[in-house]
């Protein structure tokens, strides 16, 4: 979320002082340096095997979807997450224009998708589907009119169950009907989901067979109309393995439940489509769920990211905010071309994970042209240099190689280096072609990283901190992976301001292709800092010919007054709202809360203590609509103390949800644990466990209350001859943690 402090931080990446490589490294002579510093062979990169476009990601297969459509992923617009049951034959039209006006469009959007709550409660008479009186009043053909108008495509929602997933009216029983029904309204593309199936009019059958036979069977209904429908299969059960049958039958498919507006949610998508890559191909795609960019969840490095990943992966582009008042930066990243080109790239690869090291990431993608797009993933907290090679990426041996920033929009020229200074949750992608011509062509790529010598809060923890007041060493380098040397070279480190940085500026005369210069800092942190996430800099000025030039990097600092057992600085979701403004939560990835007025109904109030089978917890002290809960993310919390028993109050969402964290005592042993939470919408909790609370109703951003929810506690035993040091939380994004207690 915006603004929020995450604890946790990979030690090896925070102290790690070399690029991340693949390979090992080699050593080589040291040149004699102009000032200060050293000048030092620059690290070697282990060359992979020469690989081929099918080796680097698998080939994408031969169209077999039956209806033709989608050569390339589609891409368009849905309106459940701006607007869930709020959306309107108004809106849809006023998202129609602003597709056109922001120059959407143009980059390629077309699909105008009605997600569900369009329809009427009932059908006709006569079996019929109906829209909204209220909301669709002139029904839903005079809209497909209206967006046809304007050189796009109207796509509708509905379920091959009895009732959609918000209750209205489902296919079940009329799927040629409906088919033939949308046909007649002029829909060009159909998403269908996964709710209320009737599983007892199928007996003997798995699920996996009911699930396959109905979604067959709506597949051939919207192909026998005879008009070309985009058939969207939106069963978020990833058990089901829809991508292993249903390419035949289906344009997309969802390989993961909702997404939610949270870089977490997005990265677990992302990995859940990391083994998939041999299952998408032109016609058929793996889809992670609708784009959260521009929501607000997120910063806009993160959304940046975020459009990148589902660009590497092939992934459907269907942006998920409210077009008609997006901001300049989000609709600077929707219509990037650069990267839109990498998504619809006519070859229809999904990209491999080349490797992983903590939290960097390196992801490869053959393009139609053999180029390679290369992203640069840091999922983490603190910045990190991650690199690869050209060679790795599957490129064939060339004097050079131009690599462009899909971002930035500049090119330089490499060796075969292909290396960033990636900021924390941000994403460098890279499009790198073979270069035929001799160098000289484009200026080097360069690269600087900076390492602060953080401490762990504790030995073995995850989290490293400083403290007011502490000295921290800091080395930092700057690399020239170009061909060409580059000359009068400086490279300085700069801090915060009120931050006391020891040492000078390393300068060298030259910087050879394949060298680096480094050099050492001591930075201070004031004894006055607040918490917070702080960047130390580095900065290099060189000249490239007669040009001069600058290459920067950043090393993440991150000062933390610590307070045993607070959750505050983690909190990264919002799962309390109140009954008037129910639009900032989203507790579900849904938009979906508990009422502040409901919780206090039942005695939960802001700050106020909860006891639960001896433990007491305190409830988070802050205003309704603000982040108040913790998503588990693997965060580490210091404690405090000797205790029997550790509980936790939260809940889950989806469905009963584990993890397992671990425990640190002082005397440095440590007590691997798990817990589990029950569905929030449910009143019994696992053994072990206990219901501490039910409210009667949920907020819900677009629609009435319905549900009642629930809070639980689990407990964890523990040693109570040994004292408590700290705690490291588990990654389970299903379930979310109010408050830690101790009885």
């Amino acid at each position: 979320m915006p603004g929020q402090r995450r604890l946790e931080a990979d030690m090896t990446s925070m102290n790690r002082m070399a690029w991340l490589r693949t390979g090992v490294l080699a050593a080589m002579t040291a040149l004699c340096l102009a000032a200060g510093g050293s000048l030092e062979p620059a690290v070697a990169v282990a060359a992979a095997p020469m690989r081929t476009a099918s080796q680097a990601a698998p080939a994408a297969a031969a169209t077999v979807t039956p209806n033709g459509l989608a050569a390339t992923p589609p891409m368009g617009w849905n309106s459940w997450y701006p607007f869930h049951c709020g959306i309107t034959a108004q809106i849809v039209e006023q998202t129609a224009k602003a597709m056109v006006t922001s120059g959407m469009k143009a980059a390629g959007y077309k699909y105008v998708n009605i997600d569900d709550c369009w329809l009427a409660s009932q059908r006709a008479a006569d079996g019929e589907l109906q829209a909204n009186p209220v909301t669709f009043p002139g029904g839903i053909k005079p809209v497909a009119d209206y967006v046809h108008s304007l050189g796009l495509k109207l796509g509708i929602y509905e379920d091959v169950g009895t009732s959609t997933c918000a209750g209205y009216p489902g296919s079940f029983g009329h799927y040629q009907q409906d088919a033939d029904t949308f046909a007649s309204w002029g829909v060009d593309y159909v998403k269908v989901d996964w709710c209320d199936v009737p599983f007892g009019d199928f007996p003997g059958m798995t699920e996996q067979q009911v699930y396959e036979t109905l979604y067959s069977e709506y597949g051939q209904a919207l192909r026998a109309t005879g008009r070309p429908m985009l058939f969207s299969i939106s069963a978020g059960d990833s058990s089901l393995q829809p991508w292993t049958w249903a390419p035949e039958i289906a344009n997309m498919w969802r390989i993961t439940a909702d997404i939610g507006d949270t870089w977490g949610q997005v990265l677990g998508n992302l990995d859940q489509d990391a083994s998939l890559a041999q299952y998408a191909g032109p016609g058929h795609w793996n889809d992670p769920d609708i784009l959260q960019v521009g929501l607000g969840g997120m910063t806009t490095a993160e959304d940046q990211a975020t459009f990148s990943m589902w660009a590497m992966l092939s992934a459907p582009l269907l942006a998920g905010n409210d077009l008609r008042s997006m901001s300049a930066a989000t609709r600077s990243i929707l219509t990037n071309r650069e990267v839109i080109a990498i998504d619809q790239d006519p070859l229809g690869a999904q990209a491999t994970r080349l490797s992983q090291d903590g939290n960097a990431d390196v992801w490869v993608k053959p393009l139609a042209n053999g180029d390679r797009a290369v992203m640069l993933l840091n999922r983490g907290d603190t910045p990190l240099d991650i690199a690869t090679t050209a060679q790795a990426a599957g490129l064939p041996a060339a004097g050079g190689y131009a690599v462009r920033d899909l971002w930035a929009h500049t090119t330089r020229e490499s060796a075969g280096v292909i290396a960033a200074s990636v900021p924390a949750d941000s994403a460098v992608l890279y499009r790198v072609s073979p270069l035929r011509r001799g160098a000289g062509l484009y200026a080097p790529l360069t690269d600087i990283a900076v390492s602060p010598q953080v401490p762990p809060v504790f030995p073995g923890a995850q989290l490293v901190v400083a403290e007011p007041g502490q000295a921290i060493t800091v080395p930092a380098m700057f690399r020239n992976d170009g061909r060409e040397a580059v000359t009068h070279a400086s490279l300085s480190l700069t801090a915060p301001s009120g931050w006391d940085v020891s040492g000078s500026p390393v300068s060298a005369s030259a910087v050879p292709g394949g060298r680096q210069i480094g050099g050492t800092w001591q930075v201070t942190v004031p004894s006055s800092a607040t918490d917070g996430s702080y960047l130390v800099s580095g900065t290099a000025t060189y000249r490239w010919g007669r040009h001069p030039d600058t290459s920067t990097g950043e090393g993440g600092v991150q000062v933390l007054v610590l307070k045993p057992g607070d959750l505050t600085p983690d909190y990264n979701n919002v799962g309390i709202t109140a009954d008037s403004d129910p639009a900032p939560g989203s507790f579900d990835g849904e938009g979906n809360s508990y009422s502040a007025q409901a919780l206090a109904g039942v005695g939960i109030t802001p700050g106020s203590q909860i006891t639960a089978n001896g433990v007491t917890f305190t409830w988070p002290d802050v205003p309704a609509g603000q982040p108040d809960n913790v998503i588990l993310q693997s965060q580490t919390v210091l404690l405090s103390g000797s205790s029997s028993t550790l509980g936790f109050l939260g809940a889950a969402t989806d469905a009963t949800s584990s993890g397992t964290g671990t425990i640190y005592y002082t005397d440095g042993s440590t007590q691997s644990f798990t817990v589990t939470f029950p569905n929030w919408i449910s009143s019994t909790p696992p053994a072990g466990d206990s219901l501490v609370a039910t409210t009667p109703y949920e907020n819900r951003a677009s629609a009435g209350p319905i549900h009642k929810l629930s809070l639980f506690a689990a407990y964890v035993p523990l040693n109570p001859a040994k004292t408590l040091e700290g705690i490291q939380l588990p990654t389970q994004s299903n379930i979310h943690i109010f408050a830690l207690g101790v009885g």
